[in-house]
């Protein structure tokens, strides 16, 4: 379900560093999990998706930061597969997560 709700993945990276260690470690957590299930099944939109709105540059920093050990490794596992499609898409500006987003209203 959440894969499929256009907002999921801008709101999962904005709480990353805002609210608090634990809202982190949950984003990370549902973040890999949804990178890693939707790269085998739905063809990698999700990794694409996750590009768009600032995933790669959020990830970088809380491993500068710092964080749990179990959030370091997932993590990093997200960025290598972020890291495999940098190319092919542009990365954008962390502030402007919400820029191309199409919200029904």
């Amino acid at each position: 379900m959440a894969r499929d709700n256009a907002l999921s993945m801008p709101v999962l990276v904005k709480k990353i560093l805002r609210v608090s260690d634990l809202a982190t470690d949950f984003s990370v957590s549902i973040l890999w999990k949804l990178c890693k299930n939707g790269e085998v099944e739905h063809g990698g939109y999700v990794v694409f998706e996750a590009l768009q709105v600032g995933a790669f540059q959020k990830l970088l920093l809380l491993l500068q930061v710092g964080c749990a050990e179990k959030t370091k490794e997932e993590a990093s596992e997200v960025l290598k597969m972020l890291n495999l499609h940098r190319n092919e898409m542009e990365c954008v500006d962390p502030m402007d997560n919400f820029k191309d987003l199409k919200r029904p209203f």
